[in-house]
């Protein structure tokens, strides 16, 4: 049943506030840590803002599907397959359910993403 008094959420891309610090699961190479904040959480879905600094890390994307935009700085993600895809700020992706590839970051990214459950 949908709840009539669901109010619009609204985060942007600029100074996070308080956010929550992390590291890589599967880091490749480099001293790569996160900062991170939570905008809406729904035991289906997520949404937030994610950077990084520089360092390879495997993604695992296990039990869900990524959207992301970057708003600042800039990285690669590499397929599997090896095929490269440079991402810059304006630049939109998917990562869809299971995609095993990495990110490489050379100095900073940061993303507002949306995230749906798949398990």
């Amino acid at each position: 049943m949908p709840d009539n008094n669901a109010r619009l959420i609204r985060f942007d891309g600029g100074p996070m506030v308080d956010p929550v610090p992390g590291k890589p699961k599967q880091p490749l190479t480099g001293d790569a840590s996160f900062l991170s904040v939570k905008a809406f959480d729904h035991p289906k879905a997520r949404a937030g803002v994610w950077e990084s600094t520089a360092g390879a890390f495997q993604a695992d994307n296990a039990g869900y599907i990524e959207f992301g935009y970057i708003v600042d700085g800039g990285c690669r993600l590499v397929d599997p397959d090896g095929a490269v895809h440079e991402l810059a700020a304006g630049d939109a992706f998917v990562m869809p359910e299971g995609y095993a590839g990495r990110w490489e970051v050379d100095r900073y990214v940061k993303k507002i993403y949306f995230i749906s459950l798949t398990r």
